[in-house]
C-alpha cells in the first residue's frame, strides 16, 4: 500500500484529496504548509509527494527539493493553477513526475499517481539491469582471478575497500542528528533561543562527521595500541541518546532509560565503542516509522558471575520476521527501501572485537530488542 503526502493550502482540496485517495487504499497525511509537509516527510517514508506550487511558507517546488534530500525515490506531483518557464526548468531539475492544474479531478489525480509509481518501477528495473550487466563484465574480466581465490588488488587495497563503507555509512549518523535540529529549528525559527540550542545541536553532530573522517585517514595504516582505553559504558549510552535528541522529538518517539548498572569500564576503542550504540540506536529509531506507539527503551543489567554487562536497547518498532532475523547481520541486507545494510553489521562486527556479544529478540508487529554483552575484567573497578 502506497502512502501519500498532499501538501497544499486550501482546506477544501486536502480533504478531498485525503478521502479521495484513502478510499482507494492508499495510506494519506496531509499538510497546510511547506515546514509542515517536510516536517512530516522526515517521521515517515512516503511513496508519493503531492504538492501545491504556491504555498503560504515557501514554494512547492523547495518542498520537493528538501523531501527528495532525505527520500531520492520519491514521486513528485505539483499542483498549479499557473506555470512558469522558470517553474518548469526547475521541475525537469527535480525530476517532477506529473502538473495538474487547478481545477482538479480524482481521476486526474489517481492516474498521475499510477503514471508516476510504474515510471518509478521502471526506472528500477533499468538500473537493475545496468548492474547486473556491469556485474557480468566484472566477471567476466575477472573470471581468472576468482578462480584462483585473489583479485587483481593486493590484500592491503582489498582490506581497504572493504572498510569504507562501513566507514562511511557512520557518517550517516551524525547527518541524521543534524537533518532532526534543522527540522525543529525550521518549526522555531521566532524563538531565538531555541534556534541558538538546534543550531549548537547541528554543530555538535558535525564535530562528531570530523571524527569519522579522521578515522578514514587512518585505514590501511598499523593500528595504534595507545588508542585501547578504559571506556565507561554508562557515557556512551547517554551520548548517543544527547546526539539523538531533536531527532527522536521531531518522529514524536518517547524514551526511558535506567542506566543505574551501566557504571562500567570496559577496555578498548572509543571510536567503535561510540558506533556501536549510535549504529542500534538509530535503528530503533529507523524501526519505528509509522507506528502508532513510539517508545524506546535503554537499560543495563549487570551479571557478576562472569563479570558481564548487559545492555538492552528496545523499541516498539515493526519487529524482524523470521526470514529476515538470519540476514540482519548480513552486510548490505536491509529490508529498508533506502537503508545500506551497513549499521548491524559494523555494530555486531565491532562488538566481537570487545569479545562481546550481540542477541536478538523480536516479534513482528511488536518490537524488537538488541541486547549487547561485554566481558568485564576483574582488574577493572565498578564506578
Amino acid at each position: 500500500m502506497e502512502r501519500i503526502l498532499v501538501v497544499e493550502d486550501e482546506a477544501s482540496i486536502r480533504k478531498v484529496l485525503k478521502m479521495g485517495l484513502a478510499s482507494n487504499d492508499y495510506k494519506v497525511d496531509v499538510a497546510a504548509n511547506g515546514n509542515g509537509g517536510i516536517l512530516k516527510s522526515s517521521m515517515k517514508e512516503y511513496d508519493v509527494l503531492i504538492s501545491d506550487l504556491c504555498l503560504p511558507d515557501m514554494d512547492g517546488l523547495e518542498v520537493i527539493k528538501k523531501v527528495k534530500q532525505n527520500s531520492p525515490e520519491i514521486i513528485s506531483i505539483i499542483i498549479t493553477g499557473n506555470i512558469s518557464i522558470e517553474s518548469s526548468i526547475e521541475a525537469i531539475h527535480l525530476e517532477v513526475s506529473d502538473y495538474l492544474e487547478k481545477p482538479l479531478t480524482m481521476e486526474s489525480v489517481k492516474n498521475s499517481i499510477k503514471k508516476g509509481i510504474k515510471k518509478r518501477s521502471q526506472k528500477r528495473k533499468t538500473m537493475r539491469k545496468k548492474l547486473n550487466h556491469m556485474l557480468k563484465i566484472y566477471m567476466e574480466e575477472n573470471e581468472g582471478n576468482i578462480k584462483n581465490g585473489s583479485t587483481t588488488q593486493d590484500a592491503g587495497s582489498n582490506h581497504l575497500c572493504d572498510k569504507i563503507p562501513m566507514i562511511v555509512h557512520q557518517i550517516n549518523n551524525p547527518l541524521m542528528a543534524i537533518s532532526g535540529s534543522a527540522q525543529l529549528a525550521l518549526c522555531d525559527l521566532n524563538n531565538d533561543n531555541l534556534v541558538k540550542i538546534y543550531l549548537t545541536h547541528i554543530i555538535e553532530a558535525s564535530e562528531k562527521i570530523e571524527i569519522v573522517n579522521k578515522e578514514m585517514m587512518k585505514l590501511g595504516r598499523p593500528a595504534d595500541n595507545d588508542e585501547t582505553v578504559e571506556l565507561n559504558i554508562k557515557s556512551f549510552l547517554e551520548e548517543g541518546l544527547l546526539m539523538f535528541k531533536d531527532l527522536l522529538l521531531v518522529k514524536g518517539i518517547q524514551v526511558e532509560t535506567d542506566l543505574q548498572n551501566s557504571g562500567l569500564l570496559v577496555k578498548g576503542d572509543r571510536f567503535k565503542m561510540d558506533q556501536i550504540f549510535k549504529n542500534l540506536i538509530l535503528n530503533a529509531i529507523d524501526s519505528m516509522d509509522g507506528r502508532p506507539e513510539k517508545l524506546l527503551k535503554v537499560y543495563t543489567t549487570f551479571d557478576k558471575d562472569p563479570f558481564t554487562i548487559f545492555i538492552h536497547i528496545k523499541d516498539k518498532g515493526c519487529g524482524i520476521s523470521e526470514e529476515a532475523m538470519d540476514k540482519i547481520f548480513d552486510k548490505y541486507f536491509s529490508d529498508k527501501e533506502h537503508g545500506t545494510g551497513l549499521g548491524l553489521p559494523v555494530a555486531k562486527s565491532f562488538v566481537e572485537e570487545f569479545k562481546g556479544t550481540i542477541n536478538v529478540e523480536s516479534v513482528v508487529g511488536e518490537g524488537t530488542n538488541f541486547i549487547v554483552s561485554f566481558p568485564i575484567s576483574n582488574e577493572v573497578a565498578r564506578i
